[in-house]
């Protein structure tokens, strides 16, 4: 007779949703009203001259209409390296179901590809330890290859887990040979987070940011705890994803509405 034991896995309902929706609609001539002709940076285009700089990075007006081909870019990690990933199925099936919500006058989401990224990638590649210009060069990517396919904004989303395990209590049982298997003896907690960014491709104006998170928790014996561990990873991710999308699609109700209203 073959003794096969089963690890005691008890789920738990998510514990802590969280998100977070902005929209921005304003116009550059409003801002750049502010601005007299004395103040610092009314003339002068020196690479160091931030005045000057501050006065180009605000001078962009919002030019998204709607019915719109928004895109989806979903970054992930791939060779270590945050890149631009295709959108996995069950996603992709959740981003469809909110464009049906959305309605015809809405549009449509279209996938970047991560194949046409590639196509007209930029030729510098930033070093594998500078961060900040590696996410440069990512966005970057990301908006030419929204514009080979001529869309006009891009939903730029990425989503990331972190896990954690401690003893309980019950840990004692863990040096038995039987209470390894079978005691769960261990609490593995998990949080989620997803991020989104909707920016338009021609001249990189933010209409808006939306975050979610999920924290969740589980109980495990010893043995299974690294099974355990990326269950509610994965767990935890999806429900993130699933939050986000709905917000994302709360968040282009409102600035579809905002923007008809600059008309």
């Amino acid at each position: 007779m073959r003794w096969r034991i089963i690890a005691p896995i008890c789920l738990i309902p998510l514990l802590l949703c969280g998100c977070h929706a902005y929209t921005q609609t304003s116009s550059a001539n409003d801002w750049l009203a502010g601005y007299s002709s004395s103040q610092p940076g009314h003339a002068g285009n020196a690479p160091d001259d931030i005045d000057a700089r501050v006065r180009e990075a605000g001078a962009i007006e919002p030019n998204l209409r709607f019915p719109a081909r928004i895109g989806i870019a979903r970054i992930g990690p791939s060779n270590w390296q945050p890149s631009l990933v295709a959108v996995p199925q069950e996603e992709a099936a959740a981003w469809i179901a909110a464009k049906d919500r959305l309605g015809a006058g809405f549009g449509e989401f279209v996938p970047v590809s991560p194949m046409i990224a590639a196509m007209v990638e930029p030729d510098f590649k930033p070093a594998p330890n500078d961060r900040v210009a590696a996410a440069r060069h990512l966005m970057d990517t990301i908006r030419l290859a929204a514009a080979r396919q001529h869309l006009d904004a891009v939903l730029i989303y990425e989503v990331d887990a972190t896990v954690n395990q401690k003893s309980n209590p019950l840990r004692f049982a863990d040096w038995t040979v039987i209470g390894g298997f079978v005691v769960p003896s261990q609490d593995v907690k998990a949080a989620g987070v997803a991020q989104a960014m909707l920016i338009d491709v021609r001249n990189g104006y933010p209409y808006g940011q939306v975050t979610s998170s999920v924290d969740d928790k589980t109980e495990s014996a010893l043995f299974y705890s690294g099974e355990a561990k990326t269950s509610l990873s994965q767990k935890v991710e999806n429900a993130a994803v699933d939050k986000l999308v709905g917000e994302s699609e709360g968040m282009i109700r409102k600035l579809k509405e905002d923007l008809a209203k600059r008309s």
